[in-house]
């Protein structure tokens, strides 16, 4: 074949495309937070989009609730900047959350985002980026497959949930959810009632049992 003597492809030394990293407005003053400590893309994810030949823009500070300082990101090979600049030089954005207020500044370009195009919400959002002239890649649309489960949101979210519940229902429970022997006496152990058999409800099963 001709193409068998060609030198192996390599990413280029100008990246062909500029993908974005919003921040999720989140804050610890509840009356300025607009949204949770999540961030939708992390430092080894973005590495390898940039071995990948992709140039990465992160929103300044959008990771910091999560974990990962600005230093984290540059160290990788991100650009850290305003989030007007991350949205006017990406042309593919990431936000969990449907940044709904900036859709008018991102005609043209593509938003992966948590969309739930069949829900009400999801519905009005989608009208709304069609009227701004948005592509969305909604991922919660992506098959439950075996092939797809690392992009699987949904089960691993409710995994989370079901974790989290067990936390929160035993920090208002009050009292020792495991059974304990001390000096003072014996404490028998809560009862876990667990509604729901699904992804978190296992979840929540496996934390009430250790």
């Amino acid at each position: 074949l001709k193409n068998d003597a060609l030198p192996p492809a390599s990413a280029a030394a100008v990246p062909a495309l500029e993908l974005g990293c919003l921040g999720e407005g989140y804050s610890p003053d509840a009356r300025l937070s607009r949204g949770d400590q999540r961030v939708s893309m992390v430092p080894d994810v973005a590495e390898q989009l940039i071995k990948d030949g992709y140039a990465i823009n992160i929103e300044s500070n959008s990771g910091v609730y999560s974990g990962y300082s600005n230093e984290a990101y540059t160290a990788k090979g991100c650009r850290i900047m305003s989030r007007s600049d991350v949205i006017r030089r990406s042309q593919v954005l990431f936000q969990i959350e449907c940044p709904v207020n900036d859709l008018p500044a991102m005609r043209g370009k593509i938003l992966i985002s948590w969309i739930g195009r069949l829900q009400d919400k999801g519905k009005d959002i989608v009208e709304k980026a069609n009227a701004a002239g948005v592509t969305l890649l909604d991922v919660t649309a992506v098959p439950r497959i075996t092939i797809a489960q690392k992009l699987d949101v949904l089960s691993s979210q409710a995994k989370v949930a079901g974790h989290r519940a067990v936390i929160e229902a035993t920090h208002a429970f009050g009292r020792f959810h495991t059974a304990e022997m001390t000096a003072a006496g014996k404490y028998p152990p809560s009862q876990t009632f667990v509604l729901g058999c699904g992804v978190a409800g296992l979840a929540a099963m496996g934390t009430s049992k250790a």
